[in-house]
């Protein structure tokens, strides 16, 4: 996990708090001592194992279109003349910290169905990681993806989703998120609709994100870094996308924390 650690802002977040807070944080932890959301082990949120286990996507070979981990210039699907990949239509550039595999689910379960709030700021160290990265490593290819941008945006809840889950998800990331980087976070999209798309297949998901939302910001001739926390089909980014081009955006970048191969 060396790309993680050399940025000097994983794993542990929780040295950030101010000295109250943490003081009464070590004085629960006696008592009901933190888990790892990845594994159950005893002692961080995300433990080190966890994050040496991540699948990271090495942008150098990823495809830029789409985020799949593989694709030195475009991924198979995206590189067919006339591809229907939704996301290489919508997005500029697109990026994901890691393939969606163990630890990941799980962290990101915990995180959104089990309410483990204290994730958000761990889940935007590991996108602000990549991203800074990426345009190091390889400015050719990602060049800008975080620096160049005006402002960040993220894929919202819906309101059914909101309710549900007492808060939005991406929204605590990307304020997180926000707060590392120093780009300023545009509240800019709302989300129609209800119901998981996660049991939803590739068709499905297209037709179901179609017109789902609408740009409450102004945006015109913005650069945006897109966020969300895991690209499957890419449905949910290209509606995303689409419609804050629609609203005048100059560009859109994506970034995830997973991509589903």
């Amino acid at each position: 996990m060396s790309r993680l650690r050399s940025a000097g802002i994983l794993p542990f977040a929780d040295e950030l708090l101010p000295f109250a807070e943490r003081a009464a944080h070590e004085a629960l932890e006696v008592l009901s001592p933190t888990r790892c959301a990845g594994c159950e082990r005893a002692g961080a949120l995300i433990c080190r194992e966890c994050l040496a286990s991540l699948t990271l996507v090495d942008p150098r070979h990823s495809c830029t279109r789409c985020g799949a981990p593989f694709g030195d210039l475009l991924c198979t699907e995206c590189s067919v003349e006339g591809a229907s990949s939704a996301v290489a239509k919508a997005l500029d550039r697109c990026l994901a910290c890691a393939v969606y595999a163990h630890p990941l689910p799980r962290i990101i379960k915990a995180y959104k169905d089990a309410g483990e709030r204290r994730l958000a700021p761990y889940l935007a160290e590991l996108l602000y990681d990549t991203a800074l990265h990426a345009q190091v490593a390889v400015p050719d290819r990602y060049g800008g993806v975080l620096s160049g941008v005006d402002a960040v945006v993220f894929v919202p809840a819906t309101a059914a989703a909101f309710r549900r889950r007492g808060f939005d998800h991406m929204e605590a990331i990307a304020r997180s998120f926000c707060d590392l980087s120093g780009v300023p976070l545009l509240d800019a999209l709302v989300k129609y609709g209800h119901g998981d798309q996660r049991e939803l297949g590739r068709a499905e998901r297209r037709e179901h994100a179609r017109d789902m939302y609408e740009t409450v910001e102004d945006v015109r001739g913005c650069r945006l870094l897109l966020i969300d926390d895991v690209i499957t089909t890419g449905a949910t980014m290209a509606a995303a996308s689409a419609e804050l081009k629609r609203a005048g955006a100059k560009a859109v970048d994506g970034l995830a924390i997973a991509r589903v191969w």
